[in-house]
């Protein structure tokens, strides 16, 4: 009885465990056979209560879904921040398409609480290379009831949060290929 529970505290544990992010030198430095991907995903709406993002990314070895919350997530900026996530994907090199951005919030009619949820598409592929550091920018949604999507640089920002929370102080090998704003 007593090792199973070991066992299991050991299996959970390690299932818990990620890998943590490589830094050299003060630069990012991906696990061999793998590349990094940096992207921010932030987020407005009405709703400051329980709105949150997704995007959908496809890949070689199927999707991948980055989240941010309107409530949790915030991204560390020098002058004011940002209400959301920065994303550090440690990726198998091969083409990668961000298929599309998703956001759930709620609003109220005639007393009730409904939820929308919103889908914006955007088809943009990437290629990912081992030993590569790119920079795709901020996707961020405006949610409301004509939301919208934009794509921007956003690098001081991301590159300074980057700095806190990793440790990352020569940001020189991370290659810019931003996402453009999909056509209206």
């Amino acid at each position: 009885m007593f090792k199973s529970l070991i066992l299991s505290t050991v299996l959970f544990l390690s299932a818990c465990a990620s890998t943590p992010v490589a830094v050299l030198q003060g630069k990012l430095t991906p696990p061999v056979d793998q590349g990094y991907v940096v992207v921010a995903l932030t987020l407005n709406s009405f709703d400051q209560d329980s709105a949150n993002a997704w995007l959908r990314l496809q890949g070689p070895k199927g999707p991948i879904d980055l989240n941010a919350s309107i409530v949790l997530d915030t991204i560390a900026a020098p002058n004011k921040n940002a209400i959301g996530k920065l994303h550090l994907l440690s990726l198998a090199p091969g083409q990668y398409t961000v298929q599309q951005a998703l956001g759930d919030w709620i609003y109220t009619a005639a007393g009730w609480p409904q939820q929308r949820r919103d889908q914006m598409p955007i088809g943009q592929s990437f290629e990912v290379k081992a030993g590569e550091v790119l920079y795709l920018g901020e996707v961020h949604l405006a949610l409301s009831f004509q939301s919208s999507l934009k794509m921007s640089d956003q690098h001081k920002r991301d590159f300074y949060a980057l700095g806190q929370k990793y440790g990352v102080s020569d940001t020189s090998n991370i290659k810019t290929r931003l996402l453009s704003n999909p056509a209206q």
